[in-house]
């Protein structure tokens, strides 16, 4: 009985453990320029859907957080590539694309995602507070190659006029 009750304490210390860790990583995240917000589920169709992504082509997610894009885009062919600096994330990511049967097509560079290499992206995806969307703006109209499809999860860009817009995002071509 003893047994029980020890391990019954200790699976809750743990889980208590992890959900305090959890709860300040995501405060401390909030102060950051670009914070981590999931994408959800019926963006995630819709932000597929303006990417027309084509097998083979490659992807560019600036703050690929958890991954679920890159999975997502996995998953239809492409090279996803992710730009994250939270360590966890990645993890996150890494463990979930070798569950998932997808490290063969799905990269993360941890490093700023201001020195991401997008000449080498079909399609970019970014979702940012909208302050911040001037300057990805410049940076990804200056720095992506003609023709890239840029969708936009959110917030649009303020000087750039969408292709297509519906269900709050937002395609582009460079």
């Amino acid at each position: 009985m003893e047994i029980v009750v020890g391990t019954i304490l200790t699976i809750v210390a743990v889980a208590l453990l992890f959900v305090i860790i959890m709860g300040i990583f995501f405060t401390i995240d909030l102060f950051f320029e670009l914070p981590y917000v999931g994408a959800q589920k019926h963006r995630i169709e819709t932000i597929m859907k303006f990417a027309s992504i084509k097998k083979g082509e490659t992807v560019v997610d600036l703050g690929s957080g958890d991954g679920r894009l890159l999975y997502a885009a996995a998953q239809r062919g492409a090279k996803a590539v992710g730009y994250e600096i939270h360590p966890f994330l990645i993890g996150l990511t890494l463990v979930r694309t070798k569950l998932k049967g997808l490290t063969n097509n799905i990269w993360v560079v941890r490093q700023s995602l201001w020195k991401a290499d997008l000449k080498v992206a079909d399609v970019i995806f970014v979702y940012a507070k909208r302050v911040t969307m001037p300057k990805f703006e410049d940076f990804i109209y200056k720095n992506a190659a003609k023709g890239t499809r840029i969708v936009v999860n959110t917030n649009p860009f303020p000087n750039k006029k969408p292709e297509k817009t519906e269900n709050g995002i937002f395609l582009y071509k460079v």
